[in-house]
């Protein structure tokens, strides 16, 4: 995978940068402080992630990852966050950003979101999945009847259905646990529960699972 990163403390980008390059298949093709010469530099490297810093104000407006996500669809925004609100958060997903990780996290969740990426899912840090999941079923917001899901969370809200729980799904489906919590977070948002037990109330009422 090859990385272009964003940071705009010295020392963080230092650190990011020793973090990632104890993977082999993580190559920095470019580091800096800011965001300038960005646009020639990806379409020059093309790389498959993009990591910025969150402090940096054209990424907390959303202009410095928009018109890139609409150029290069097929690569991966990383947000490496300090502290936004979850609306923040949950714009940054609508705006095609594919992680979301925050500054405390530590060389395990880095490599845990890395590994998400790569296997072509979005990644929700741990810390952030039941605030996320409270405020997403928040009974002011409403249910959307009728929507559609995608195979993959047909699969999962069937093997909810059937009881297992997060660990089995997992290795069910060779995916990481924190891929399946994020699958069973826009479960929850799509079908405007708010727990488990709703989803599979939901699943046999409106028949959503796999035949």
């Amino acid at each position: 995978m090859n990385v272009v990163l964003i940071e705009a403390i010295p020392l963080l980008l230092r650190a990011i940068s020793q973090a990632l390059e104890t993977k082999p298949e993580i190559t920095i093709i470019h580091q800096a402080p800011n965001l300038q010469k960005l646009e020639a530099i990806l379409l020059e490297t093309r790389p498959d992630l993009l990591w910025l810093d969150a402090t940096i104000p054209e990424v907390q407006d959303g202009s410095a990852f928009q018109s890139i996500h609409r150029q290069y669809p097929n690569m991966k925004i990383l947000i490496f966050g300090a502290g936004e609100t979850l609306p923040v958060i949950r714009k940054y997903f609508k705006q095609g950003i594919s992680a979301y990780l925050p500054k405390s996290a530590d060389a395990t969740e880095i490599a845990a979101a890395l590994d998400t990426l790569d296997a072509g899912e979005l990644y929700v840090p741990k810390s952030l999945n039941e605030t996320l999941a409270n405020w997403l079923t928040d009974p002011l917001r409403k249910k959307k009847p009728g929507c559609k899901l995608t195979h993959r969370e047909k699969e999962i809200l069937q093997l909810i259905v059937e009881e297992f729980t997060t660990t089995e799904i997992a290795k069910k489906l060779y995916i990481g646990q924190c891929t399946v919590e994020t699958h069973r977070i826009k479960l929850i948002q799509k079908l405007g529960v708010k727990n488990v037990a709703g989803l599979v109330r939901e699943a046999i009422q409106r028949q959503l699972y796999l035949c």
